[in-house]
């Protein structure tokens, strides 16, 4: 129902004031110089779950830890004409609800500069501060990964030309270029010319068409010396999905690279000695046989000493051919897991 002109004229400043306190949404108090409560308004009743009448006449620190109350008296303590106000941010209300508060102390001073009354208001930040507290932690969290990265990944960033934007210093470190030297340049300085142009044509084709990339490079450092490095590279895309830059994340791969050469050059060892075993000795070793077989054959009777010699020469080239066979099984089988 809408107030009369009349009943309009009869509120006065002090019952705005009073209507305002009592149904603000924050915690108001106010007390005497020594935190007596004089007034509470009904968000603090309700936050504390206690009646006005509980409240008022006992000190307003008797809500809080000791430590707050401690806290408390000393600001009142600094409390003066010329800086009246102070705030403070704690946690505030009942063992296991409790919310962080945000307050605000005024004093209220007289004409002579004594202090006779405290107003307090509290804000409910609670959700602003535990917003702020996972942001900490994620930044925490981002911060330790960055360190992990910039300890073991090489990693750059750059725009759709591939033009670098950011390096981390495991990347500068391991080629040999200053930060300054490595922004607004592609990835082409560090280009070895081991491998052939289809080579990045068709890494630039995965990742331009927004597809992922992987493969292994080697790279020149600075000083002319050669590393590898297996790479992943991500498009970035923007809330559309269009391609806005690339993120290449890099480890050394020069052991390994090491031992692949090793197992190259053992597999290659392996194949010539089974040429040399299928061709340069099998193939003697067969045209024996062969002779032994036609002298056998044409010779009736040679005497017992020719005979005995034959018969080691044929025992002799068949357990040549038997040595040779295994030895090629040997190497055949050696080749096939070095392949695995």
């Amino acid at each position: 129902m809408p107030f009369s002109r009349e009943r309009i004229k009869e509120i006065n400043t002090e019952e705005i004031s009073h209507s305002l306190l009592t149904n603000s949404e924050d915690l108001i108090v106010v007390s005497t110089p020594d935190t007596v409560m004089k007034f509470v308004n009904r968000a603090y009743c309700d936050f504390f779950q206690r009646k006005s009448s509980e409240l008022i006449g006992t000190r307003f620190f008797d809500n809080f830890s000791e430590e707050r109350g401690r806290k408390f008296k000393t600001m009142i303590q600094g409390l003066t004409p010329e800086h009246p106000t102070n705030s403070s941010t704690h946690r505030s209300g009942l063992p296991g609800n409790e919310k962080w508060i945000l307050w605000h102390e005024t004093g209220i001073f007289d004409d002579s500069g004594k202090l006779t009354e405290i107003l307090s208001v509290g804000r409910n930040v609670n959700e602003i501060v535990e917003m702020q507290e996972e942001k900490d932690k994620l930044l925490y969290t981002l911060e330790a990964f960055k360190s992990a990265i910039d300890t073991n990944i090489i990693s750059s960033i750059t725009d759709t030309k591939g033009v670098i934007t950011y390096a981390n210093d495991n990347f500068c470190k391991i080629s040999k270029y200053t930060r300054d030297e490595i922004q607004g340049r592609t990835h082409s300085i560090l280009n070895s010319g081991f491998h052939h142009k289809e080579f990045f044509v068709e890494m630039w084709r995965t990742i331009s068409g927004g597809s992922m990339w992987t493969g292994d490079i080697r790279n020149r450092a600075k000083d002319g010396t050669y590393y590898w490095v297996e790479s992943v590279i991500m498009p970035i895309k923007d809330n559309g999905g269009v391609v806005t830059g690339y993120l290449s994340i890099r480890i050394l791969i020069n052991e390994r690279k090491k031992l692949e050469e090793e197992r190259s050059k053992y597999l290659k060892s392996l194949e010539d000695m089974l040429f040399i075993v299928s061709h340069e000795i099998r193939k003697p070793i067969t045209g024996c046989q062969g002779i032994l077989d036609l002298m056998s054959e044409n010779m009736i009777s040679s005497g017992a000493e020719f005979t005995r010699a034959m018969d080691y020469l044929r025992s002799s080239a068949d357990e040549m051919d038997s040595y040779s066979r295994k030895l090629n099984e040997y190497l055949e089988r050696n080749i096939m897991n070095a392949n695995r």
